[in-house]
Parts: C-alpha cells; sequence; structure tokens
C-alpha cells in the first residue's frame, strides 16, 4: 500500500489543506518518505511553525490557495462549503480518500451520527480478545497515515468514520456500519441533504462481496436506495443473530447502547468470532469517556457527563436510559438545528430542571413556552453557573445530566474540553460542600 500511495503523490502539486492531527500526519507521511512532488504548501487559517521551506498560506484568505495546486489534501474540520467552486472540488481528497482507494486489507468502516466511537471501539475490543490482528483507526483519534507501517497482512482496520472524512472519498469499506442518521453539522454543509450524502459514501462504492450494516436512517434515505446498493446488505434492528437483549452483560447504559453491541456482534461474526465468544468480551468492555459517564455522587445528587450528546435524539435516548433525571444541562453553539423533538419530549418527561448555556438558551426557552410552563427553565451564562445552580434546585437521590444537545465550538476546544470542565466543576463545587 505505502509504494502505491508515494507513486500517487510523486510529481504532483500537493496542498495539505488544514493543520490539524491529520495534516501533519499527511506532512509527516510525505517527508519521512522523500515523496518527489512538483510543490508542496500547507494551508491554515492559525498560524504555522516549519522548518524547512514551505510553501506557506496563512489567514483569513488561506482557502483561495487551492487555485495553485493539483491535488488538495483536505483536513476534516476544514468547511469549504461556500468558498470552493465544484472545478477546484475535483481536486480534493483526505488521508481516508488515499487510505481507501489503496489499502488491500479489510476494513471495517463505523458511521453514524451518534455511538460510533463506542461501536467503533467496542468492535475493536472483541477482535483484540480473540486475538485478531487489529488496528483502531479514523475519527477515534488516530490518523490512517500513522498506522501504514504497522500493517501486516492479515490486519483488520476499524476505521471510524465521521461526515468530514466520508464527504470527498472516491472507496467504500469492504464492512460499512451506518449506525443512524440525525440532524447534525449543519454549520458544515448546505443543508441537511449534503450532510446525508456525505453519510451515504460509507457505502457508495461497495461491491457484491462487501457488506452494509445499517440502522435509524429512514427519515432521510429510501428503503428502495438501500435496496438498490450492491453489497450484502443487513438490518440492526432486525438482529439477524437473534441475540436475547436480557441476556447482554455489559457496563453501557440504554437501549441505544444494546443496539451498537448487537451491531459489534454482528461485525465480528461476520469476520469470524463466535458469537458467544464476543458476548463474553462484550463484558469486560469499559464505556468510552464522556458519554453517559457516571462522575460521582457529591451532595445526594448523582452526576453524569454526557458531553458527546451534540444530537437531540441522543440526549433523549440519555434520558431514557438513566430514568432518574431531575436537572438537564443542555445548549452550545448554535447551527440553526429545531429543537421540538426535544423539548417535545422534555416538556412530558419526569425532568423537572432545564438549564440553558449560550448561544442556544434563548432559542430553545422561547420554544418550551409553547410546550409547557411546569418545569423551571434556567438560563445561565456560562457551565460554571450551571453547575452551581444543578447543586441548587436538583432533589436529593436524582441525577444531574450534561447532555448538551449542542456542539461545544465557540465555548471549548471540543466536546472532550466541555466535558472535561463539567467534572472537574463538579467535584471542585461538591468537596466544596455547593449545597444544602
Amino acid at each position: 500500500m505505502k509504494d502505491k500511495i508515494i507513486k500517487f503523490l510523486t510529481g504532483k502539486k500537493i496542498l495539505i489543506l488544514g493543520f490539524g492531527r491529520e495534516g501533519k500526519s499527511a506532512y509527516k507521511f510525505i517527508k519521512e518518505n522523500n515523496i518527489k512532488y512538483s510543490s508542496l504548501g500547507i494551508a491554515d487559517k492559525n498560524e504555522i511553525t516549519i522548518d524547512e521551506n514551505i510553501k506557506l498560506h496563512i489567514g483569513e484568505d488561506y482557502l483561495n490557495s487551492t487555485k495553485e495546486y493539483d491535488l488538495v489534501i483536505k483536513s476534516p474540520g476544514i468547511i469549504i462549503k461556500d468558498y470552493i467552486d465544484d472545478i477546484e472540488k475535483e481536486k480534493i481528497t483526505s488521508l481516508t480518500d488515499i487510505f481507501l482507494m489503496f489499502c488491500e486489507n479489510k476494513i471495517v468502516g463505523i458511521t453514524g451520527t451518534k455511538g460510533k466511537s463506542t461501536t467503533s471501539s467496542l468492535i475493536y475490543h472483541i477482535l483484540k480478545d480473540n486475538n485478531y490482528d487489529a488496528l483502531l483507526i479514523g475519527n477515534i483519534g488516530v490518523p490512517c497515515f500513522d498506522v501504514i507501517d504497522k500493517i501486516n497482512k492479515d490486519t483488520i482496520l476499524v476505521y471510524e468514520l465521521s461526515c468530514h472524512q466520508l464527504e470527498y472519498v472516491k472507496a467504500s469499506p469492504s464492512i460499512s456500519v451506518l449506525l443512524n442518521i440525525y440532524e447534525e453539522h449543519l454549520d458544515h454543509y448546505n443543508g441537511i441533504e449534503s450532510y446525508v450524502q456525505c453519510k451515504k459514501n460509507i457505502y457508495k462504492y461497495q461491491n457484491n462481496d462487501d457488506y452494509l450494516i445499517y440502522g435509524d436512517i429512514w427519515k432521510y434515505i429510501t428503503k428502495e436506495e438501500i435496496e438498490s446498493v450492491k453489497s450484502n446488505k443487513i438490518c440492526i434492528d432486525d438482529n439477524p443473530l437473534n441475540i436475547d437483549y436480557s441476556k447482554i452483560e455489559t457496563s453501557l447504559i440504554g437501549d441505544h447502547n444494546k443496539k451498537n453491541i448487537i451491531t459489534a456482534i454482528i461485525v465480528t461474526n461476520i469476520l469470524g468470532v463466535n458469537v458467544n465468544e464476543a458476548l463474553r468480551s462484550v463484558k469486560s468492555f469499559k464505556g468510552l469517556e464522556h458519554r453517559l459517564e457516571y462522575v460521582g455522587e457529591y451532595n445526594n445528587i448523582k452526576f453524569y457527563n454526557d458531553s458527546i450528546a451534540t444530537a437531540q435524539e441522543a440526549v433523549i435516548n440519555a434520558v431514557k436510559s438513566l430514568k432518574n433525571v431531575d436537572t438537564i444541562i443542555l445548549g452550545g453553539m448554535d447551527r440553526g438545528i429545531d429543537y421540538t423533538l426535544l423539548v417535545k419530549f422534555l416538556s412530558t418527561s419526569s425532568v423537572e430542571n432545564i438549564i440553558l448555556l449560550p448561544n442556544t438558551n434563548i432559542r430553545i426557552q422561547n420554544l418550551f413556552r409553547n410546550y409547557t410552563t411546569n418545569k423551571h427553565i434556567l438560563s445561565v451564562n456560562n457551565m460554571e453557573e450551571a453547575v452551581k445552580m444543578s447543586y441548587e434546585v436538583t432533589k436529593d437521590n436524582k441525577i444531574c445530566l450534561l447532555s448538551p444537545a449542542a456542539a461545544s465550538y465557540g465555548f471549548y476546544l471540543n466536546f472532550e474540553k466541555r466535558g472535561e470542565h463539567f467534572k472537574q466543576l463538579v467535584r471542585d463545587y461538591g468537596n466544596n460542600n455547593g449545597k444544602k
């Protein structure tokens, strides 16, 4: 695979668009393999420090640099929806695109609005627990190019794929998992249709020997379209292996995680793992941080961190899973999502206190007025105020849940930083006898 990638990049005018984790991985690969490019540039909005004499395109106009190059390796976080015309888009590739085109190993690609990190990690855990040679890569935090030298002929690549990584791919994994599609990432795309199209790329280029495993997608993809896909198709909700949900032993909370487990077992069974062995492995799997993560009990209140929940469907699943939520903390970057579904659910739920963070706080507060006057709707300015308020209003032996239904950007670097801040505030305030 490496030789094919080197040949593909050789002689080209290459632009690395975005110099985050994947951009740096692309640069490292090019330099370490002494690729003989025609020219090489790096474009990013932020300042970059590079020792070598590489052409840099820095600042607000960095996207204009694409016209100088014939191959653009785009990082997932770069938004180009209104800046680059269709002709320029033909130049765009990514680490994921190049990897999928040239890797001959078995690749399991997992995407979905929610659940992809847990499902990817669980598939990897089951494979490793059953002595398979496997690597976990992609959106989970490991750029695919970083593991090229670790891949053997029998290595299975478990590849968590975001919509941004799938946007410009021209190849699909041999086993593709599309967990669900909900309204999300509207700030990156010109409408929900563009977002959905990115998700469809996970199966668009499959052939008859491949597998598509899919879940809650029917709001955006028709049954006729799925039936027309060339690959072998398996619906998660059909539970084709007839696994008894009640007998699954796991530390993961909620029915949505039972579906993630079923999905992981379907995938690993295709790869040769016995169902009973997979179920045994599930027992030893620990949940990921920031996903219905138990923070602790302070002042007779149980706190949970679900910072990953940026879609309203994920918040609904969280409340249903915990069952004893008295206070929920919502809000963050406003991406124009219609919160009617969530507001309707919370208006009739047992949740009493709804603490709203900016910038979505005013819009959600106004929406609640259409559905209920029986809830305590509390708008705050930041996470510190939210945590302090939660100590004041949450009943004894009940739960306070951070499940924002909004992105963290503009307030935090990412959802991980938001979750870490929440946990620290909960512990600091609780250890100082914050209430009662």
